[in-house]
């Protein structure tokens, strides 16, 4: 195996379930050790090394002009619950090879070169893309609730500000990811240049009806919630597939109360998660299932929104620059969005140009423990990666 893939598979033994999944949440035991290991690594490549006070990794090499802007690589290095090797840890250990790569052809690049591995990109009570907004500014930690949430992770408001970088000094940020989907496998293309991360719209959905004995109350006197709730659920389902063939919708998180075997629900709460390159798409659809929940009776529906990530387009120059790189080495690629959010959003949102890589994932399966990109594909996105960054380095953006 290539020194990239050893050092992938050696960062995804730490948090090994038995079932073979990885388990390597944010502020973990395991997160740490997956840290440290990099660290010691960095050091190695001859990096200047520091963990940040949130818990994030991040490695400096000296360009030779002090007054260019840095060329940044990034991702994360939690898991979620039961996840696999290569979500987010590839981009890190990826940004590591062109570093490795670096010192091996004796070059010194005329930017400096930053990595980040960041800490709690997934979903948790901090809200995603924790670690790199944290660096971008773009957390208020003294938000009612929120210094609470902290302690939780021994982290703090100060420690969260601590973190914060100025990012006016970053020519761009580029971040190399499996695809997490289907459609690179599907169709037998090696790299996918990402166009833009699509939105996340999230509602909370809380479905009103009256709880009753399970026993003594007729089936047409039942106000039940969760019934009304499952109705609402397969008819949004259902105008999400008529709607936008790119509109993807998910109930990932539901319950209920009371939640007694003999007692109807009373009320059923559910997460309903939207992702779409448009916002008029995602705005549309949520109208539509209002309306739909106008039409379900016996019961009552409240919407509260809770995620507002609105889509981030790639900056253009740098997906000519990565299109033009693949076309150059005759590898087969494609233009396409990531469905999938990423901690190139938080530099985006700030005003960081950023360009994104993705390599395949076998049968599109991602956040679990089948997860898996193959040898060859690990390393021709980082060479995509590595001749990126060395004409980043001639040109900029």
């Amino acid at each position: 195996m290539s020194r990239l893939n050893e050092l992938l598979q050696q960062a995804g033994n730490i948090g090994r379930n038995e079932d073979g999944s990885i388990t390597r949440l944010g502020f973990s035991e395991g997160y740490f050790q997956a840290l440290e290991l990099l660290k010691a690594r960095m050091k190695e490549i001859g990096m200047q090394v520091e963990t940040d006070p949130v818990g994030n990794l991040h490695g400096i090499l000296p360009g030779s002009d002090p007054e260019a802007k840095a060329i940044v690589i990034g991702s994360h290095l939690d898991t979620v619950i039961k996840g696999g090797v290569y979500d987010g840890m590839l981009g890190v250990t990826g940004a590591m090879e062109v570093a490795a790569r670096l010192k091996d052809e004796g070059r010194t690049l005329r930017h400096p070169l930053e990595i980040w591995g960041f800490n709690m990109e997934e979903s948790s009570i901090l809200g995603g893309t924790f670690g790199s907004r944290c660096v971008t500014g773009m957390i208020d930690p003294d938000l009612p609730g929120y210094p609470e949430k902290l302690a939780k992770f021994d982290c703090s408001p100060e420690k969260v500000k601590a973190a914060k970088r100025d990012i006016s000094k970053y020519e761009c940020y580029l971040e190399y990811h499996i695809e997490q989907g289907d459609k690179l496998d599907h169709t037998g293309i090696d790299v996918g240049v990402v166009s833009g991360i699509v939105s996340i719209i999230d509602y909370k959905v809380t479905a009103k009806g009256m709880s009753n004995h399970a026993g003594t109350t007729m089936m047409a006197n039942r106000k039940d919630a969760l019934v009304g709730m499952a109705k609402l659920i397969v008819a949004a389902e259902e105008r999400a597939k008529e709607l936008n063939d790119t509109l993807v919708f998910t109930v990932g998180k539901i319950s209920v109360s009371p939640g007694q075997e003999n007692v109807i629900p009373g009320q059923a709460v559910a997460n309903f998660e939207m992702r779409h390159m448009d916002k008029a798409v995602t705005d549309q659809f949520y109208a539509d299932i209002q309306a739909l929940a106008k039409e379900i009776p016996n019961c009552e529906f409240e919407f509260v929104n809770t995620i507002a990530k609105y889509s981030t387009p790639c900056d253009p120059r740098l997906i000519k620059l990565i299109d033009g790189v693949c076309t150059e080495k005759g590898i087969s690629h494609v233009i396409m969005p990531s469905g999938a959010g990423h901690d190139a959003n938080p530099m985006a949102h700030e005003g960081v140009p950023i360009g994104m890589i993705f390599v395949p994932s076998v049968k599109g399966i991602s956040h679990q423990g089948d997860e898996y990109t193959k040898p060859e594909h690990i390393d021709m996105g980082a060479d995509v990666l590595y001749q990126t960054v060395l004409k980043l380095d001639e040109t900029g953006v």
